[in-house]
């Protein structure tokens, strides 16, 4: 039987933080064991769940924070030390410091009053093609999330993580995330272990997704390309290259995977899933009609097009309002669709919002950008 987190703090007015904090690690273990899985495999298990339960204890001081704007930002991520001490380098260049305090003045500096996160890629495979430590991992991420949400339950939000390219032990997990630890979303990054998103090994997550009672999010993010050569992942990044993957082929990346989702039919066959896209499509809308006009049919083209403008949404994440979201706009993307994004702190702080191009772009009217940074969110997300 699995303990909710959600219930326990339901008891914050008559249990004393202490006390509480004193049964976190055993109900992680405890849920874990429930659903089979075996975080005593990650040898940094101890560093994880100290930090976990620190993150509950520090909450006593934020639960109460009020907001500082009413900016959304549906593209952040956490970094606590024990995942950027497994993950030194994230797209060819090293995993940026994070804490949570850090992260709150960042978010009234720019007038943020309400973020949505996750870790960023390559999410729970860290240890490629090894489904023990991916299912445990996906587990120890979510607990990590969920911490921080309820440190600052008014203003933060997360996306749930799930061990793929392992379908069965990832459905398990999304339900684990929504159910007991109150995921808005999901975390999905262009390619599992090099199985795009309308690949047929991922089918059955989709499908589960598909059935849940309520239309389910996603935010597609961009991570290293792998390739399989002699039952091996290999780095798929162009070598030698000048520059780090996450500063070039990650944009590709999106291309990609989009691609995929589309010629495979999968955002047609399921139609409860909305999808986030970040850097307002990367490379895709240079790309799109050339390739989607060759492989579709004109009225599967046109499906595609019409899902394109209402179950996608194009989050800002990046310099992207200088002149790259004109070519998203071609296709006829409503403004209704455009969300704020940050990618603090993988960007840089005082670049990550891309504020002044938002503010200053001659493509946005003044009720366009009340709806980029607030409304549209507030759509998909609910108040």
């Amino acid at each position: 039987m699995r303990i909710s987190f959600l219930c326990l703090f339901a008891l914050s007015s008559r249990l004393c933080w202490a006390r509480k904090t004193s049964n976190i690690t055993q109900i992680i273990l405890e849920n874990a064991k429930a659903d089979n899985i075996d975080l005593t495999v990650l040898p940094f298990l101890d560093d994880a769940l100290n930090a976990i339960v620190t993150t509950y204890t520090d909450a006593n001081q934020t639960s109460h924070r009020r907001a500082n704007g009413s900016i959304i930002d549906v593209h952040g991520h956490i970094v606590p030390d024990w995942y950027r001490a497994i993950q030194p380098i994230t797209g060819g260049s090293p995993t940026p410091q994070w804490d949570l305090e850090s992260w709150l003045a960042f978010m009234d500096s720019e007038g943020i009053g309400r973020a949505i996160f996750s870790f960023s890629c390559p999410a729970a495979n860290v240890f490629m093609g090894n489904k023990i430590m991916t299912v445990a991992l996906a587990r120890l991420m979510n607990e990590q999330l969920a911490a921080v949400a309820r440190a600052v339950p008014n203003q933060l939000q997360f996306y749930g993580i799930v061990p793929l390219p392992y379908a069965d032990e990832a459905i398990v997990e999304a339900k684990y995330a929504v159910e007991h630890l109150g995921a808005v979303g999901f975390f999905l990054t262009s390619n599992f272990e090099d199985n795009y998103l309308g690949s047929s090994v991922l089918r059955p997550f989709l499908a589960a997704l598909e059935n849940m009672p309520t239309r389910q999010i996603v935010l597609v993010h961009p991570t290293t390309p792998y390739i399989r050569f002699d039952g091996q992942l290999i780095e798929a990044n162009p070598f030698p290259t000048l520059f780090p993957s996450g500063e070039i082929e990650f944009y590709f990346e999106t291309a990609r995977t989009l691609q995929d989702l589309i010629v495979t039919q999968t955002i047609l066959n399921f139609t409860n899933i909305d999808y986030i896209i970040p850097h307002v499509g990367g490379a895709f809308p240079a790309t799109a009609d050339r390739t989607l006009k060759a492989l579709l049919s004109e009225s599967t083209y046109n499906a595609t097009l019409e899902t394109l403008r209402t179950r996608f949404w194009w989050d800002s994440a990046g310099p992207t309002y200088y002149h790259q979201v004109a070519g998203l706009l071609g296709y006829g993307i409503p403004k209704t669709q455009l969300l704020f994004g940050t990618d603090f702190p993988y960007a840089k702080a005082g670049e990550s919002a891309s504020l002044g191009a938002i503010e200053d772009s001659d493509l946005l009217s003044v009720q366009d950008r009340k709806m980029l940074f607030t409304t549209n969110a507030e759509q998909l997300f609910g108040h």
